[in-house]
């Protein structure tokens, strides 16, 4: 029997991965699009925050306690474990002394809550001797200044060189995390000099990012500017430190995106929904971190073809248009969410054998005259929209579909010539998806497969074979590579070794 398909991470999964690994953009990412919460919990039941405490995450701790302090409730900074541990315990116990700081001076952590054995904070500290994080807890209002220097003196490194920097035949580990260290320096005075240089601000909201280097930027209902100076104020194309862009102007005044977007090359989301654009700027092709790529109720007619460089795109919508081909997404293999309903297509050529984590796939109100057969490999399928368009034949490798993961299929407003599939799907109830998938497997279409690798994935030649579907492999976990995090909480209880 061949291996199993390694599957990649889920949102939730790169949620936990990004926390561990400090991956802020990821992190937002899941948090905003991929279905997670400060509260989604791992396999072990802990939670984003109390993994960022205990295992002294702070980049990743900061941005869950602002989305904690921004959509609350204000107690989840506290959300303990079964035991009644909360973050601040386990950061304590573990000596972890910039996240205790950060969990009581930014999160409003309390200090004098108890676990299920009447144990508090600074008593978890007590038990390894944490004095630093001690001493805070008793006055957290106290000046720390000299702890500071005195951390700073004994981990930091010096500005701008690595110590290794200075040795005889360095490692090769060495020399990549001096390159790292140094990119980061090179990158950071660019934006820091771009900032200086961008124009006077017109709009207070791209004024506030550029003086406080805001990751976020929203002008949905912004009134656009005169036709002398254009639709948009030009300081936003100085707003390099953008992670995540909306413009959505009053009146769908906005009819073109400047070239400049493509300076914002750090955005994972760009929203650019109800304007009248009539096409999308080939520098869109130049925002390789694209996550997330908004684009509905507007005038486009076609793709930039540069789209299929974005790698990274998990989440596309481009309902509402006069979109005649998706060609451009094609070869594109992370898409999560496809909403491409209300145009003009008259079919979808994915590689669907790729699409491992895909869970929406919405193509309402098209032309498409054949269902692809590829769409049954989508293990991970939730919801499917199809109707109103040409199909005429559902193919029996739909069968492949996953009962326990699809909940709604929609079908209706097709010419499909099976009567029994018409039933099921007349009324869209989600409660038939089972037995119209029953009935797919006894009675889908079995005609000329065609093969190719856009349309595969049925038939003689297809990936999970003809006739009854074939049985569904498990995705295998595949080698994590990561700390056992629950046993680190759980060396709470028995006293291992940790330093500060």
């Amino acid at each position: 029997m061949p291996p199993k398909k390694t599957s990649k991470a889920n949102p939730r999964d790169q949620y936990f991965t990004a926390i561990k690994q400090q991956k802020l953009d990821t992190l937002r990412w899941c948090m905003k699009h991929g279905g997670v919460t400060h509260r989604t919990e791992d396999e072990d039941g802990h939670t984003g925050l109390q993994i960022a405490a205990a295992g002294g995450f702070s980049e990743a701790l900061e941005k869950l306690i602002e989305q904690v302090m921004k959509i609350g409730p204000k107690e989840d900074i506290d959300d303990a474990d079964e035991e009644g541990r909360t973050p601040l315990m386990m950061a304590a116990y573990n000596g972890k002394l910039d996240c205790v700081r950060m969990l009581v001076l930014n999160g409003k952590a309390n200090i004098k809550a108890v676990d299920e054995k009447g144990k508090t904070a600074r008593g978890y500290a007590e038990i390894r001797k944490h004095d630093k994080i001690i001493a805070f807890l008793d006055n957290p209002k106290a000046s720390t200044k000299d702890d500071d220097d005195e951390e700073e003196e004994e981990e930091a490194p010096k500005p701008r060189v690595f110590k290794a920097s200075q040795q005889v035949g360095k490692s090769s580990e060495t020399k990549i995390q001096e390159q790292a260290y140094l990119a980061k320096l090179v990158a950071a005075d660019r934006l820091e000099k771009e900032l200086a240089a961008a124009p006077k601000p017109v709009w207070p909201e791209v004024e506030a990012v550029i003086a406080e280097t805001r990751r976020e930027l929203s002008l949905k209902g912004k009134e656009a500017l005169t036709a002398e100076t254009g639709p948009l104020d030009v300081a936003l194309w100085n707003c390099l430190c953008l992670f995540e862009l909306r413009i959505e102007l009053l009146d769908a005044k906005l009819t073109y995106l400047p070239s400049q977007i493509g300076r914002l090359e750090n955005l994972t989301t760009l929203i650019v929904s109800s304007n009248a654009l009539t096409a999308l700027p080939d520098e869109v092709a130049s925002l390789k971190k694209l996550k997330n790529l908004e684009a509905a109720f507007n005038q486009l007619t076609e793709l930039p073809s540069g789209l299929a460089q974005l790698e990274a795109l998990q989440v596309v919508d481009f309902s509402n248009n006069a979109i005649s081909s998706l060609a451009p997404l094609s070869e594109l293999k992370e898409l999560v969410s496809l909403k491409v309903g209300h145009n003009q297509l008259t079919e979808l050529p994915l590689e669907w054998s790729e699409l491992e984590h895909m869970h929406t796939l919405a193509a309402p109100h098209n032309q498409i005259v054949e269902a692809p057969r590829g769409i049954g490999s989508l293990q991970m399928l939730q919801a499917l929209d199809l109707s109103h368009n040409s199909v005429e034949q559902i193919p029996i490798e739909w069968g492949n579909l996953t009962e326990k993961k699809l909940q709604s299929v929609r079908l209706a407003g097709n010419p499909l010539a099976d009567p029994r599939i018409r039933r099921f799907v007349e009324q869209d109830q989600p409660s038939m998806v089972k037995d119209l998938l029953n009935h797919v497997r006894k009675n889908g279409y079995k005609g000329d497969s065609g093969g190719g690798k856009k349309g595969g994935g049925g038939g003689k030649k297809g990936k999970k074979g003809k006739g009854k579907a074939a049985a569904v492999e498990e995705p295998g976990s595949g080698d994590s590579g990561e700390d056992d995090f629950a046993a680190m909480l759980a060396s709470i209880n028995t006293g291992a070794d940790d330093s500060d």
